[in-house]
Order: C-alpha cells, then sequence, then structure tokens
C-alpha cells in the first residue's frame, strides 16, 4: 500500500444525512454506517452542497432519498440530480422498509396527529378509522412531527420509535398498518465513483422532441434484455416541451449488454451523462 492509499484509509468518513435526529434517513445512515461520523442537514441541497465542499482531513458522502413505494419519486433529490452542474457520484442504492410508530403520551385524548406529509397520506385511512376526530397536521419531517407532540399537550406523532426514545414520549402504537409494505430507497453520494462490483446504473438524458425520440432511445436497453428499474421525466426550465430524464437499469458498468446497449441509445440522445453504477444493498428494517 502506497503513502497516498494509506492516507486515504486514514482519513474520516462523515455522512450528511436529511435531519434532524431520529429522522429515517437518520435511521438509515446509523445502520449502514454505524462507526463514522453523522451530519445532520437541513434540506437534500445541503447535502449536495456539503459532499462538494473540499476537506483534507475527511472523506465526505451523503444519504439522499430518492423514492418511497407509496409516494413515488422524490422530486427534489430527482431535480437536483438532472442539474447540469451536478457532479457527484451515485455509490450505492439503498433501501429502508419504514415501520410508523404512533407516539405520544399514554392516557392523554388525542386532539392533534403531526407528521411529514408522506407518512400522513400513507395513513390516511387508518387515521380516519381510528382518530376520525384528531386534526392532522404536516410537519417537515417524522422528526419534527415528535419534537413539537414533546411539546404539544393531547397530540401524538406518526413517527419512529428512535424518536420516542429522543423525545421521551411513549409508544401507543407499532407498527401502524402492521403487513403493508412501504419501501423507502436512498443514493449514497461521493466526489468518485464506486470502484467494487456493480448492480445498477443510472443516467441523466434528453432526447429531440419529434415522434418516437424517447421509444429509438430505449429500444437497444429491450434488446439487449436490460431492465429498466425507473425512469421520471422532468421539464427544463424556460423551454416549452423539453425534457430531461432520470433512467435506471439493472446492470452495472461491467455489464457488456449495458455498453451495446449505451453505445447505440447515444445516436438518439441530445444529451447523456452517467451518474455511475454501484452496488443494491440488502433493505433495511426499523
Amino acid at each position: 500500500m502506497n503513502t497516498e492509499e494509506k492516507e486515504k484509509k486514514l482519513l474520516k468518513k462523515r455522512i450528511g444525512f436529511l435531519g434532524p435526529e431520529a429522522t429515517f434517513s437518520h435511521l438509515v445512515v446509523k445502520k449502514r454506517f454505524p462507526k463514522d461520523l453523522h451530519q445532520s442537514l437541513d434540506s437534500i441541497e445541503a447535502i449536495i452542497d456539503f459532499v462538494k465542499e473540499h476537506t483534507e482531513d475527511e472523506e465526505r458522502i451523503g444519504l439522499i432519498p430518492i423514492e418511497n413505494s407509496t409516494g413515488g419519486m422524490i422530486l427534489e433529490s430527482v431535480d437536483l440530480l438532472l442539474e447540469e452542474d451536478f457532479h457527484l457520484y451515485i455509490q450505492e442504492e439503498l433501501s429502508l422498509n419504514v415501520e410508523l410508530a404512533l407516539i405520544g403520551r399514554k392516557g392523554e385524548e388525542i386532539k392533534e396527529i403531526f407528521s411529514h406529509p408522506t407518512p400522513l397520506f400513507y395513513c390516511r385511512k387508518w387515521l380516519k378509522a381510528r382518530y376520525p376526530l384528531a386534526k392532522v397536521i404536516r410537519t417537515s419531517s417524522t422528526s419534527e412531527a415528535a419534537q413539537i407532540v414533546s411539546q404539544t399537550p393531547d397530540s401524538a406523532a406518526l413517527s419512529t420509535r428512535l424518536a420516542s426514545e429522543i423525545y421521551k414520549l411513549d409508544i401507543l402504537e407499532f407498527p401502524v398498518l402492521e403487513g403493508s409494505l412501504n419501501l423507502t430507497q436512498f443514493f449514497v453520494l461521493g466526489r468518485s465513483p464506486y470502484l467494487g462490483d456493480t448492480a445498477e446504473t443510472t443516467l441523466v438524458f434528453s432526447v429531440k422532441d419529434e415522434p418516437g425520440s424517447l421509444c429509438s432511445f430505449l429500444e437497444p436497453f429491450r434488446d439487449e434484455k436490460l431492465n429498466i428499474k425507473r425512469i421520471v421525466s422532468r421539464p427544463i426550465p424556460g423551454k416549452l416541451n423539453t425534457y430531461l430524464f432520470l433512467f435506471s437499469i439493472q446492470a452495472g458498468k461491467e455489464s457488456l449488454r449495458l455498453e451495446n446497449a449505451l453505445r447505440k441509445a447515444q445516436r438518439y440522445s441530445l444529451w447523456l451523462k452517467s451518474l455511475g453504477s454501484y452496488p443494491v444493498r440488502e433493505t433495511f428494517n426499523v
């Protein structure tokens, strides 16, 4: 091992996540990177800026949510990944099977229920059936919901068991909606590409505004029998009927089929950029 490799190995690793503490992002970071330094940040853009900042004494990576099985794509993450000056790489995909807890204080009447909009939407029928008279209030995160409840009598939060510990609240119901899959997927971002074996690749591309252009771009992936995991389109600001696409394929950089498909597809694109090839880790449970 040369001197440069030794120095890199000794660097501290700091992981930026969407805070505050006890969010689902925080839970994923604690499970995947238990021995590293954790940095709570207040927005997805702040996480990306945090990773971009150069520091000589630590390696910086960031965790951003990308998709939820109930709420769909996290559009703020998608829009930031599609920006032309985005120069980070996806290093891993992580998943969390989200099991929500209703937390508050035992013995109190629940008049208000706080949570992030996604859990509130996911649990809306359960809330109507169990707490039809409670007022439902949106917050910026499940952790903020728990913090508010810790200071608000006769209230409860759809949050995490970790949040109940941090804010000294009781677990009133767990799990909420038992047996129902609620999966959130995350990207780990870094300044350099992942160097090991990979299973998935994410691209950004645009095509001409003409009939069949998107179909022509996608056909090489079908011909090479490659499975498209996700594809999402977003409008380019200031340009009518012009779109950028975020595109994930279940094939790593080692795949000759992917190489062949990309070579053919590139002929039909106006712009094509890889955000990296990366491993897909096993799903964590709360």
